[in-house]
């Protein structure tokens, strides 16, 4: 029981403290653009290659070389996508593959399941309908990522505690899905499936990654997005939508860091710093996306925080990530 009222109090604090950070600050005027998108500095991940490939150490490799022993670091989903650029043979069996990050989404982007296929028969992902429906997507998207969170916790022996959380953020997930469906409607959008590849239990240090980046970056600053919109959004019903929302996402938002503690207890030294690296890049990215500009009907209506804003949302939050 004193397990349970500590993780409720931790909840009900951080989405006070989330709270709070949208309340002190003042909408500011005044857009930061970036173009088309936003791209983030390359990064680089250690791909393993058979010791029979004849490649000297140092050598350069272009993308279509690279591509056996890169692919696995390439995605494409609805937040962002990364390209193998190269690679440089560091030894006879390992090469570092060069990845580069672009974000693609000015919505906030909760926790996403590995797999998520991004489909092309969606709506347009402009005006309020267009993100609305695009919001109802990635809140259909969590249930399935909150699914998979609680299927490897169980899998790896998480505490139960933890499994029932990622079990009741299902629900809440759901119940988030078809509020913004209703909200989408009510402004003339429409809804897609959401599709998503299936995928085994993956080994813990995989499970961790994800956390951190789904959990302890996009869903704590996507708490604090919806609890900006409960307090800014010129709409009403939006008001009222968002501030369920965001006491549900601080709650997630919490979980995703009580799984981060419970699993690094669990992992060696060069697997803490691989999780490290994912929250790190996942961070990058949803600055990156945050610094976008903002349409004046969304920021007004859904009460989104512009540029300026969302960087006074990031410095809020930066003692979490520091």
């Amino acid at each position: 029981m004193r397990d349970v009222i500590r993780q409720a109090n931790a909840a009900r604090t951080l989405h006070a403290w989330l709270r709070r950070v949208a309340l002190t600050a003042v909408p500011l005027a005044g857009l930061v653009g970036c173009g088309s998108d936003c791209d983030l500095p390359d990064y680089t991940m250690p791909g393993q290659v058979d010791g029979g490939v004849p490649w000297s150490t140092g050598s350069k490799h272009d993308p279509s070389e690279c591509a056996p022993y890169c692919g696995q670091y390439t995605t494409h989903d609805v937040c962002y996508h990364t390209e193998n650029t190269g690679c440089t043979a560091s030894s006879q069996s390992t090469v570092v593959c060069n990845i580069h990050y672009v974000s693609c989404s000015n919505s906030p982007c909760g926790r996403l399941p590995a797999g998520l296929i991004r489909s092309d028969s969606g709506p347009p992902r402009e005006g309020i309908a267009a993100y609305l429906s695009d919001s109802a997507h990635l809140e259909g998207a969590a249930v399935f990522a909150f699914h998979a969170l609680e299927r490897e916790l169980r899998a790896h022996g998480a505490p139960s505690d933890l499994i029932a959380r990622a079990r009741s953020a299902q629900r809440d997930e759901a119940r988030h899905q078809v509020a913004m469906s209703r909200l989408a409607a009510r402004f003339g959008g429409s809804e897609w499936p959401v599709n998503v590849k299936p995928s085994g239990t993956r080994p813990l240090v995989d499970v961790a990654a994800e956390n951190a980046a789904e959990g302890c970056v996009r869903e704590t600053f996507g708490a604090a997005v919806a609890a900006w919109q409960a307090q800014w959004a010129e709409d009403r019903a939006v008001r009222r939508a968002m501030r369920a929302i965001a006491r549900d996402e601080a709650e997630h938002a919490a979980l995703g860091w009580a799984v981060d503690g419970w699993i690094r207890e669990r992992l060696p030294p060069d697997a803490v710093e691989r999780v490290d690296q994912a929250r790190t890049r996942a961070l990058e990215s949803v600055r990156a996306s945050a610094r976008k500009a903002v349409p004046a009907e969304l920021s007004a209506v859904l009460g989104l925080p512009d540029a300026r804003a969302s960087e006074h949302l990031f410095s809020a939050l930066a003692p979490l990530w520091s």
